[in-house]
């Protein structure tokens, strides 16, 4: 168990979305308590035909910051290949300030191999790819920290490079990182996280959770310091017939049989669904970002809001 406050969020993934459609439901979710708001970073659609519309992440995330004006947000994760790590840092920073302090830093090595390719980016073995992710999460620090922040290293550098203004978070915005690669992902949270995220069952986590905790002694943090967070499909139905009809139409589409749960996702009535989210909060998992499918469809936004966030506040 832990003491934190219970948050949620949403993930409104772009693909196939308009701009209209984000910012509705941005301004819905925040009018009905979510805690956090998610873009994702990819450049065409991941799930949705690759020619759909796809908005780019940092672009539409300052855009949506001027939409709201109490709840956080970031996104679910940053794809570190795909910009210089000195140049996120400071649209971090300049976004956290426009904001008034309310960004969110997630990153990532990267994995979308046909994206990488498509755009012109080298994909180097995931090796390397972590190797640079550890020296972009170390230059971000230090450009939010320092006056004049220097790096050298194997893949980036910085020369006493100015980063004003700096974050008004301090000393400088929440990082996150999501992935549970247990020797090296989940040490580079241990070193510089104050937010891990992950998709997985409440056995997952346990596990993972107990690795994480191993990686903190080893670098003399405390892991009471990283939120924990779970990332997924969430499937919520006040009809437990049409909820079944649902489940099945998935099972079926993703070679499954009958309507068994996916360990991975959340899915249920409001009553079943507040069963499954302790299950994961009763091992210390107290952040929860779902998908909930089509940014343009509220229903399952404005159920969740009415009938679970009440029962964890």
């Amino acid at each position: 168990m832990s003491d934190r406050p219970v948050r949620f969020g949403i993930q409104t993934p772009q693909e196939g979305a308009s701009y209209a459609a984000l910012a509705e439901h941005w301004r819905e979710a925040e009018r009905l308590g979510y805690d956090t708001l998610w873009l994702d970073d990819h450049f065409y659609g991941v799930v949705t035909p690759a020619h759909a519309d796809q908005l780019e992440a940092w672009v539409t995330l300052a855009a949506l910051a001027r939409e709201t004006s109490r709840v956080r947000f970031g996104i679910l994760v940053g794809c570190n290949s795909y910009r210089n790590p000195a140049l996120v840092a400071k649209m971090a920073a300049s976004l956290d300030s426009i904001s008034g302090g309310r960004l969110e830093f997630g990153l990532g090595a990267g994995w979308f191999e046909k994206e990488y390719q498509a755009y012109g980016y080298d994909f180097p073995p995931i090796k390397q790819r972590l190797e640079q992710f550890a020296e972009a999460l170390e230059i971000c620090v230090r450009m939010w920290r320092d006056d004049r922040a220097e790096f050298a290293g194997k893949h980036y550098r910085v020369e006493r490079a100015w980063n004003r203004p700096h974050p008004v978070q301090k000393p400088y915005p929440p990082i996150v990182i999501g992935g549970g690669g247990e020797k090296v992902l989940l040490k580079l949270v241990a070193q510089y996280a104050q937010v891990w995220n992950m998709g997985g069952s409440p056995a997952e986590f346990k596990h993972k959770m107990e690795i994480l905790d191993r990686h903190c002694a080893d670098v003399g943090r405390d892991p009471k310091e990283i939120e924990r967070s779970w990332f997924g499909p969430l499937l919520i139905d006040d009809d437990a017939d049409r909820l079944k009809r649902r489940l099945d139409k998935r099972a079926a589409a993703m070679g499954g049989v009958g309507a068994a749960m996916d360990e991975r996702m959340i899915a249920g009535t409001p009553e079943q669904v507040i069963e499954r989210i302790r299950e994961f909060t009763a091992i210390g998992v107290t952040h929860f970002i779902a998908m909930f499918g089509r940014v343009d469809d509220l229903r399952a936004t404005r159920l969740f809001a009415e009938k679970v966030i009440p029962a964890f506040r």
